[in-house]
């Protein structure tokens, strides 16, 4: 998978796909001119996230399948934890938990394991976890916030 900036990305915008890619293990680049046949000859065939923006910030995540096909979109506000900046990402996978909507399309676009909200705390230490709800999206390392999406829109395609 890829993670991937609008054309002409702000430096919010460059952080947030550096923090989605190593939470997600994924790779990551800053598009710029690049058009969307170029982006998916990159991809070599692999599903993709693109960070959008809103007046310069980072405020939309748009999720396409190895063909570029748009399958849903999450417009957002972010907020980050003042310790991201020394966390450390442990090479794991995330684990997904949650109920609803949002959480099944991300489950089915991440393929990532799903444990129920009351396990997460049985989790090893350094465990990554996507607690995902209907208003927001908690990315969760060594059981503390690093950062949250508080989701504005959901819309499948």
């Amino acid at each position: 998978m890829l993670v991937t900036t609008s054309r002409k990305p702000s430096a919010k915008s460059r952080t947030l796909c550096k923090l989605l890619s190593r939470f997600t293990a994924s790779r990551c680049i800053s598009r710029g001119k690049m058009g969307m046949q170029e982006l998916l000859d990159f991809t070599e065939g692999n599903t993709f996230i693109v960070v959008g923006e809103y007046h310069g910030n980072p405020g939309e995540l748009s999720f396409h399948d190895n063909e570029g096909k748009l399958l849903f979109s999450i417009r957002f506000s972010d907020r980050y934890s003042e310790e991201i900046d020394s966390y450390w990402f442990p090479d794991v996978l995330p684990v997904l938990t949650g109920e609803g909507e949002i959480a099944e399309a991300l489950e089915s676009f991440f393929h990532f394991e799903r444990v129920e909200s009351d396990r997460v705390s049985q989790l090893p230490q350094n465990s990554l976890v996507m607690a995902i709800g209907d208003k927001e999206i908690d990315f969760i390392g060594s059981g503390k916030s690093l950062f949250k999406f508080n989701i504005k829109g959901f819309k499948k395609y």
